[in-house]
Parts: C-alpha cells; sequence; structure tokens
C-alpha cells in the first residue's frame, strides 16, 4: 500500500497554504469528474463510471511506487497528479487542474516540481510521460523541464532534463 505524509509546499512571499496530499477515498468522485470533464486529452476516452473509479482505487492501493496527489490549496482541492515506477523509470499520469480558476498562478507547477523531487527522494531514476498532441499541457510540460524523446503519431514520450529549469 502507498503510504505518505502530506507535503506541504511553500510558496516565497504567499500567505496561501498549498500542499500536496495522497488521494484517498473521499475524493473519488472530485478525481473521476476532473478525468470525465478534460477525457478529450487523456489516452483513455470513456467516461469513467463512479463503479470504474471505486475498482481503479482499490488496485491503486495495492500497488507499490504508484502515487496519487490532491493539489490541495487553504484545504481546497483543486487538482491532482500520479506519478508511478514503471520499467525502471517514473511514468507522469493524470495531471489534472481541477478547478480552472486557480489556473496560471503556479500552483500546479509548484506542486509538480514538489512531487518530482518526492519520487526523486523515494527511487533516483529517469522521470518520464506521454502526452497527446493534442492536449494543451504539453509546452506546460516543456515549461516545467520536460523535452520531447520520441514522437508517434499521436502523441508525444517527453522525458525530464532536471537542469533545464
Amino acid at each position: 500500500m502507498n503510504m505518505m505524509n502530506n507535503i506541504k509546499i511553500t510558496m516565497a512571499g504567499e500567505v496561501e497554504s498549498l500542499t500536496l496530499r495522497a488521494v484517498n477515498e473521499n475524493e473519488l468522485e472530485n478525481l473521476r469528474q476532473w478525468k470525465n470533464e478534460q477525457r478529450e486529452f487523456f489516452f483513455h476516452k470513456d467516461i469513467i463510471t463512479p463503479e470504474q473509479q471505486r475498482a481503479w482505487f482499490t488496485k491503486f492501493q495495492a500497488r507499490n511506487h504508484d502515487y496519487m496527489f490532491i493539489v490541495d490549496l487553504n484545504g481546497k482541492a483543486i487538482g491532482c497528479m500520479g506519478i508511478r515506477l514503471l520499467d525502471e523509470a517514473w511514468d507522469i499520469y493524470n495531471v489534472i487542474l481541477g478547478l480552472t480558476d486557480y489556473g496560471k498562478k503556479g500552483y500546479m507547477g509548484k506542486a509538480f516540481q514538489t512531487m518530482l523531487t518526492y519520487a526523486q527522494s523515494v527511487r533516483k531514476c529517469p522521470i518520464t510521460l506521454q502526452v497527446l498532441k493534442a492536449n494543451p499541457a504539453v509546452s506546460w510540460y516543456k515549461k516545467n523541464g520536460f523535452m520531447v524523446a520520441a514522437e508517434q503519431a499521436d502523441h508525444y514520450s517527453m522525458v525530464y532534463q532536471s537542469n533545464t529549469i
């Protein structure tokens, strides 16, 4: 089972409380709604039912080195992001700004960098992701230190270059 403590994030000059915390069962509906609302940007495009979300969570809890975080601002869940160890590399998945009013303020980027640092503290190895070409997050990933390593017909394989930011 994936157990971890909440990670408090300090943003310079800010009074807000930004926390990266482990997802819990009470947040499954938020995760489901956020993923369904933005499914056009993900590989899995079918609507996720509440039953499917619960089944995912049950399997997720049993996997080692698979972390799904809630990005929490002042006690409010504003987004989520996941990272898991696959084939000797960290794989980023389901980075979603659930409450779009909080976009372009640096919260998700700060939380994302904190997640990458956490993963490297657990196990130092490459960090990768797959992203659909049509996903507007491609430029956000580049801004956050990722480079395109390979290009397929519909998506990019990207790798983190820690010295780029």
